[in-house]
This record gives structure tokens, C-alpha cells and sequence, in this order.
């Protein structure tokens, strides 16, 4: 015998899983991820609909809900049952749209409250047309269809029936509403009939039973006259291979119906006569009520673990969108700190600017003096250059500005082209065209964060020169030629450089660094050229990670946390840690 459901504690357990599957969305299109939805869905509806509601009330009416497949008669049983026309039935296809709850007017209150099945609006009466929804006030979630009550005392107090729309509905949201109702009820009456209990459809939903261990009955209408010898074994034989034993099926004869569109009363007689029993039994309701309580216990954490499995495949395919990034961005970088750095930025205006200023008779000859003297001079030369050297820095500043963005446009496009390939890589881009160049953001930024490395260098040289008269003296007349000469020491590797320019450049070079040794000695160069080269490469760096963040931050926009799985997993070990 089960021992007793510890139904607090349970109910707590249930509401912890029941967040974090509602915090577990799958929106990369990955194989795993189809089946898993469906499957968090179902197990989150049957949580809210039917598990948190039995589990507060377990001596609530029981709830039978008659299923089954379009033209299975599933209506025009309800209205026979009752002897009134409740549910509409007829030729037109799908019939019932919304379902319909019958129960004794004693029963009401329960079911009109919004405790149980609560995403579904309430109406009172056999008709939309006109009813008045009810519990306006108790209405705590979003509510996806309606549920029409009609309470009768053909129905004894203690028993509810609820008329489903069909399992195989031309209307997906029909199909999604009988897949929901049938997951909320304490017993499934699946109706089918003589021609069609063999269909795929039905056993599909009777393996759910299965495996949920829900309370069953099977109700076979419009059996031939005399057939039922042959169909109702060879049903029964097919529901022991599905591993469903024990299960009363209740045979309805095809017959006319009366005047008003009903069953006679001795075709329904068996079934009214097993659903009086229930209704005046509480024993035996709460039997049905614990075994289908703990076999849909049974069954949250196989679907939850599921979905938690599907959940980590996602973030798999997640991370290595996010690596695939992570990779072209790292690379961009270090491509974009070679071409820095292997002489292409001296090509053209840089170099020719840097000519004028410093490629002069009179300052080679002072550099090719004592250093003594150069230091003497380099003040009166710098002086008045102040123009061509703002020049310089300008050239620089466009040149640099140019390599940057021409990396972060492939970087940003290479992004892109790798997400296309990966699996759910097209979700994470989102069809936003504006990732495959370089940010808004980025152009912006990129002149100003080069000028302000600019200032950097002035700033070092400063600091470098304080307390030093003689340098002090040059940095008085031409602190910004120096800066700038330090830039060209920095960018003055030929690997990019062609032809004549390789001369130039070496030359220029040469110049430049046997200027600063005479300012401030070989191995302060050699520091200064250091830190002037880990500033920039922070600067752009930077910038670099600006840009990426776009895709980081489209990438978590479309998914949910990785924390999303450890909650789940989580809650998961919690409703396990009380078997």
C-alpha cells in the first residue's frame, strides 16, 4: 500500500518546480527542444490544473472527464446522462469548442472557483451566448479558454463530468484544451467507437494514462448489434499489450436516438450505474482520487527531467554560439595588434606628414651630433611646429580609426557566418541584419578613445620628463612632436611596409628613436614604447568588447539564463527528496 502523500509539503515542492518550469523557455530551434515544450507545458498545466488543487482539497468532488476522438458521441452521452441537452452536439465538426462541466448545484461553488483549472474563464449556463462569467475577482492567472458550468441534480453531489473538446480536433487549440482537461481529471472515461478504437490518435492519449497512472474507463459507442462479442475482447487484448489491465470498458449499442437527440436509458445503464457508485461512495472516490494522484506524482519528475535534459542541450547549442564569438573577436584583436604593429600604419599621409617635421636637413645634422647638443636643439626645431605635428596626430588618428573599424566590420560579419552554421545559431541572430557590421556605438567611440590614448602618451612623456631640465626644456617647445615621435617608434616595424617605403619608413624610424634616446635614454624609450603599447591595446581592446556585448547581450535576450537548468534540476532533487 502507498504510504500516505505528505500533501504540504508536496504542494510546496510542486509550486518551486512549477516556477522554474515557467522560467524554462526553449527558443533556439534544436531537436530536442520541440517534444520537451510540449512536455513542459503538459506538466505545468497538470501542476496548476489538477495536482496544487487535489493536493489543497483531497476530498473535492471527483472530476471525470469524458474524452475521445471527433464523432465519438462524447456529447450526446453527457446529455444523456444528465437527460438534458447541456453540450450541443451534431454534424458539424468540431462540436464542442468549449468545454462543458455538469455537476450537482452543491458541488458548484468548488468548480466555479478558480482553484481548479484555473486558465480557464468561467460561464454559467449551456451557451456562451448570454452567459455571465463568474469569479471576475478570483481570476490570479492568464486565462486561455472558457469553461462553461451547468449544475444539475441529475448529477449526484461528490461527482463532476466534464464534456472535452476532441483529442484529434482540426483546431490545434481544441486538441491542446482535451489534452489539458484529460491531465486535470481523477478519471478518464475515453469514449471511441466500433469502427475507430484501433486509430493511433486514442492510444497515444491511453499510453499517457499509462504512464501517468491515471484512473481509466473506456466507453466503445455505436457498437454494431451483436458485434460486441468480438470488438470488446479484441479491445480489451489490445489494452493488456499496452500494458493497460484491470481497465472496465463499457459497451453503448448503436441504436436511434429519441426525439431529442439522446441514448436510451438502458444503453447508458452499466455507466450511469458505476459513476451513482462513486457519487455515493466516498471510499471508493477517494481510492480513485489517491491512485491517480500518486501516479501523476509518479510521473513529474520523468517529464521534468526531460525538459531539464533539453534545457541543457539548449544551453550547449548556447555556448557554443557564445564561443564561436568569444573566438572571432579574439582573433580580430590580435589581428588588428599585428597590422598595428608591423609598419602598415606609416603607409602614405602618416609618413609623409612625419617627413615634413622631422625629415630636415638641420635636424639630422643636429641628430647626428654629440647628444648633448641634440638636446639643446631639439627645443629651438620644435618650436613652430606645433601645426604640422597636430597634423601628424591627425593622420594617425584617421589611419588608426580605419584599421579598427575594418576589423570590427569582420569581425562583426564573421560573427554572424558562424552563428548561420551553428545549430540555433538564426534564433540567436533574430533576423537583426544590423549585427553584421560594426556597432553605432562603436564609430562613435572609436576617434575620441584614439585621441585620448594620444593624450596618454603626452601624459607619459610629462611624467617621464619631470625633474629633468634638459628634457624638461624640449618638452616646454614640444611635447606633442615628442608624443608623436614616440607613436612612429611604436608603429615603425616594415612588415607592411613595400618598396621604397621600407627605406623611408627604417629611416624615419631610426630618426625618431635616436630622438628620444637622446631625450630620455635607451631603456626609458624602451619602457615608454611599452606602456604607450599597452595603452592602446586596452583602448581597442575595450572597444572590441563593446561591440561584442551586442552579441552577448542579443544572445541572452533570446534565452534563458544557465542558472535557468540549475534551478529546474534543483527543483527537481527537491520533489524527488521527498520519497
Amino acid at each position: 500500500m502507498a504510504s500516505p502523500i505528505p500533501a504540504e509539503q508536496t504542494a510546496e515542492a510542486l509550486e518551486r518546480l512549477q516556477s522554474a518550469l515557467d522560467q524554462a523557455e526553449f527558443t533556439l530551434d534544436l531537436l530536442p527542444t520541440a517534444p520537451a515544450e510540449k512536455v513542459k507545458v503538459e506538466l505545468r498545466d497538470q501542476i496548476n490544473d489538477y495536482l496544487l488543487p487535489r493536493l489543497a482539497r483531497l476530498d473535492a468532488p471527483l472530476l471525470a472527464v469524458l474524452g475521445g476522438s471527433t464523432g465519438s458521441g462524447k456529447s450526446t452521452i453527457t446529455n444523456s446522462l444528465v437527460g438534458a441537452v447541456v453540450s450541443p452536439s451534431g454534424v458539424l465538426r468540431p462540436t464542442t469548442r468549449s468545454p462543458v462541466l455538469v455537476c450537482n448545484p452543491a458541488d458548484e461553488a468548488w468548480f466555479a472557483s478558480q482553484d481548479v483549472l484555473p486558465t480557464l474563464a468561467r460561464l454559467r449556463g449551456t451557451s456562451s451566448e448570454g452567459a455571465d462569467p463568474t469569479n471576475k475577482s478570483s481570476q490570479k492567472t492568464k486565462q486561455t479558454g472558457v469553461l462553461r458550468i451547468n449544475p444539475t441534480e441529475a448529477i449526484e453531489p461528490g461527482l463532476a463530468i466534464i464534456d472535452a473538446p476532441d483529442i484529434d480536433s482540426v483546431e490545434e487549440q481544441n486538441r491542446d484544451l482535451a489534452t489539458q482537461l484529460l491531465a486535470a481529471a481523477d478519471l478518464w472515461l475515453f469514449v471511441t467507437t466500433a469502427v475507430r478504437y484501433a486509430d493511433a490518435v486514442p492510444w497515444e492519449f491511453l499510453s499517457r494514462a499509462r504512464d501517468r497512472g491515471t484512473t481509466l474507463s473506456v466507453i466503445v459507442n455505436r457498437v454494431p448489434p451483436g458485434a460486441g462479442s468480438e470488438i470488446i475482447p479484441h479491445l480489451q487484448t489490445m489494452l493488456a499489450e499496452h500494458g493497460l489491465t484491470e481497465i472496465e470498458v463499457f459497451e453503448i449499442e448503436q441504436t436511434n436516438l429519441d426525439q431529442n437527440q439522446m441514448l436510451p436509458a438502458q444503453s447508458l445503464a452499466p455507466l450511469r450505474s458505476m459513476l451513482s457508485t462513486l457519487a455515493s461512495d466516498a471510499e471508493q472516490r477517494a481510492a480513485i482520487v489517491a491512485a491517480t494522484l500518486q501516479g501523476a506524482l509518479a510521473s513529474v519528475t520523468p517529464r521534468a527531467t526531460e525538459v531539464a535534459t533539453a534545457l541543457t542541450k539548449q544551453d550547449q547549442a548556447v555556448e557554443a554560439i557564445r564561443l564561436a564569438m568569444e573566438s572571432v573577436y579574439s582573433t580580430a584583436k590580435q589581428d588588428m595588434a599585428n597590422e598595428i604593429s608591423d609598419g602598415s600604419l606609416l603607409h602614405g599621409e602618416v609618413l609623409d606628414r612625419w617627413q615634413e617635421l622631422i625629415g630636415t636637413a638641420e635636424l639630422m645634422r643636429a641628430i647626428q651630433s654629440r647628444i648633448t647638443r641634440v638636446r639643446n636643439r631639439i627645443g629651438s626645431f620644435l618650436r613652430g611646429q606645433q601645426e604640422t605635428t597636430l597634423e601628424v596626430q591627425g593622420e594617425i588618428t584617421s589611419t588608426l580609426e580605419q584599421i579598427v573599424l575594418d576589423h570590427a566590420d569582420g569581425a562583426a560579419l564573421a560573427v554572424t557566418q558562424s552563428w548561420r552554421d551553428l545549430p540555433g545559431g538564426l534564433q540567436a541572430l533574430g533576423g537583426d541584419p544590423s549585427l553584421e557590421r560594426a556597432s553605432g556605438a562603436l564609430r562613435e567611440a572609436v576617434g575620441s578613445e584614439i585621441r585620448a590614448w594620444q593624450e596618454d602618451i603626452l601624459d607619459l612623456v610629462r611624467e617621464r620628463g619631470e625633474g629633468k631640465r634638459l628634457v624638461a626644456r624640449a618638452l616646454a617647445y614640444g611635447i606633442n612632436g615628442i608624443g608623436v615621435a614616440l607613436m612612429i617608434v611604436l608603429f615603425a616595424q616594415t612588415g607592411g611596409l613595400t618598396g621604397g617605403e621600407v627605406a623611408v619608413a627604417s629611416g624615419t624610424a631610426a630618426l625618431s628613436q635616436t630622438l628620444l634616446n637622446a631625450l630620455f635614454g635607451e631603456q626609458a624609450v624602451r619602457d615608454l614604447t611599452d606602456a604607450a603599447r599597452r595603452l592602446l591595446q586596452d583602448r581597442l581592446e575595450a572597444l572590441f568588447d563593446l561591440d561584442a556585448n551586442r552579441f552577448r547581450t542579443h544572445l541572452w535576450n533570446q534565452v534563458p539564463p544557465p542558472t535557468t537548468t540549475e534551478l529546474l534540476n534543483d527543483a527537481i532533487a527537491n520533489l524527488d527528496g521527498l520519497g
